[in-house]
């Protein structure tokens, strides 16, 4: 574990992050900006329901290699200004290239050797702030290669397809109550409201509702943005993921123009996990918190640290 410093900027909002700087000094320091997934998670990687130290752990662990290394809390979350709920992809890019370039401009910071991991939507994400702000490189982890509206599709019809196969007194209970057509009938309500709508916030069933971010996440095509990339990639996926198809992380690398690998880790899940079982989209977060006191998968660390030290470190 390196040296943490909390580092404010101030743009629209007030934004507030980590920055972890390793226990030797430098005037130089390669430097990694993490982009965090989907949701109200705060820069360590947690929600009030998951603890999962996510993104302080990839920090402590990329420090320990000589990066300095930012997380931060997104705006309208946590130790960050604004309002959250209003909030779209479009401003989660902005927020993302004003952090890049605080460290591009960070008299410790070397702004040549600056790159991102991303992981989940910010995986989706990184090649759009690329393409506002270049960097050095790209770590893409859980990440995809297709339009937004296609994988939030699949991963509804994931949900509602196991609905109608599920078995036992559940079972007994969906067929009876036909909560798979309830589900699938729900959802296209939603979905057509949110894009006839132009408000940034609305309430469904009692509930707030981000619909400029899925709005814009429905108009969203990562594969534009990855035909731009010209830097090296490293995108990586586990083969038990099940919100994001594993095979993408090959398709990544076919998009990009610069030098790609990829990986595809057996038994790694969306968190980073190892995890040996199926997973169900229906019982998901119980799964996860059984996984809370895991570490991020040895072979994850392995192949990142050995494309950091070619690229970066050598």
């Amino acid at each position: 574990m390196g040296k943490e410093l909390f580092v404010t900027m101030e743009c629209a909002y007030t934004l507030q992050g980590t920055l972890t700087l390793p226990t030797y000094y430098s005037e130089s320091y390669p430097a990694i900006v993490i982009i965090g997934g989907t949701g109200k998670g705060d820069r360590d990687g947690n929600t009030s329901r998951l603890q999962l130290n996510l993104y302080k752990e990839l920090a402590d662990y990329f420090t320990s290699l000589g990066f300095a290394v930012l997380r931060y809390d997104k705006r309208g979350t946590h130790k960050s200004k604004g309002d959250y709920y209003k909030s779209g992809v479009t401003d989660f890019i902005d927020d993302a290239v004003l952090w890049i370039r605080f460290l591009k401009d960070h008299p410790q910071i070397d702004p040549k050797r600056v790159i991102i991991a991303g992981h989940s939507e910010g995986a989706l994400l990184a090649p759009a702030v690329y393409a506002r702000e270049s960097v050095a490189g790209l770590i893409l982890l859980a990440g995809a290669a297709e339009p937004s509206k296609m994988l939030i599709e699949r991963q509804i019809d994931k949900v509602i397809n196991e609905f109608e196969n599920i078995s036992g007194s559940m079972g007994w209970l969906s067929k009876v109550l036909k909560i798979p057509r309830w589900m699938r009938q729900q959802n296209e309500v939603l979905m057509t409201k949110v894009q006839n709508s132009a408000e940034a916030v609305m309430w469904v069933k009692g509930a707030k509702l981000n619909a400029k971010w899925l709005r814009e996440q429905l108009q969203y095509n990562v594969v534009t943005y990855l035909e731009q990339v010209s830097c090296p990639v490293l995108a990586i996926t586990g083969d038990n993921d099940i919100q994001v198809p594993p095979e993408h992380a090959k398709r990544i690398a076919s998009y990009v123009n610069g030098e790609a690998e990829w990986h595809i880790i057996p038994n790694m899940n969306h968190i980073l996990r190892n995890y040996e079982h199926k997973h169900t989209m229906i019982r998901l977060m119980k799964e996860y918190k059984g996984l809370m006191d895991k570490c991020i998968e040895e072979e994850l660390l392995h192949v990142m640290k050995g494309w950091l030290q070619k690229h970066y470190l050598s």
